[in-house]
């Protein structure tokens, strides 16, 4: 079982369960995906046989769209942020994300494989959601992009949707 589905409840809206502060009830909202997300951002059907070789693929089309990422350099803060915990979210998705100087802005990438490839300890993973992140960057704007990913991923009928949909603007238009 993946961390994420461990921690479902804590990721599930509950306006009944309070914040630290006994006088505020808790307010999740969606992060906008459009600030992040760019049609161009998202590639179906690619080819690629291991999780380094798609990690490489990632910080490949970062650097497509963005030339001033440094492809090297943002590959290796994928593979250490993957030996630290594997990014793997179960039911075929994954979530590597990686923080690098060269990045000059947080974006957002959606890769669908052509084949599912083995992520880690066996787990096979067919769909990429990745956030490029600034380093430094300002009050960890990531995170509540993740927390979003992580909630809409549990959201009833969004996974399959995202596994059917192979069209990049449809896939754009499940997350905005």
């Amino acid at each position: 079982m993946s961390i994420w589905k461990k921690i479902s409840d804590f990721l599930t809206p509950d306006s009944n369960r309070p914040t630290n502060d006994p006088n505020v009830t808790r307010q999740d909202q969606m992060s906008d995906f459009s600030r992040v997300l760019d049609v161009k951002n998202i590639v179906v059907d690619v080819q690629v046989k291991s999780r380094n070789e798609l990690l490489k693929y990632l910080a490949t089309l970062a650097h497509t769209n963005d030339s001033k990422i440094d492809v090297e350099a943002l590959y290796g803060k994928y593979l250490v942020r993957e030996s630290d915990a594997s990014t793997d979210l179960g039911d075929g998705i994954a979530m590597p994300h990686a923080q690098d100087e060269s990045v000059s802005k947080l974006t957002m990438l959606v890769v669908k494989l052509a084949q599912p490839i083995v992520w880690s300890e066996g787990a096979e993973v067919q769909t990429v959601i990745s956030l490029v992140i600034p380093d430094p960057e300002k009050n960890y704007a990531h995170v509540p992009y993740m927390s979003s990913i992580a909630r809409l991923l549990f959201k009833k009928g969004f996974i399959s949707a995202l596994n059917r949909t192979m069209a990049p603007e449809k896939i754009s238009q499940l997350f905005i």
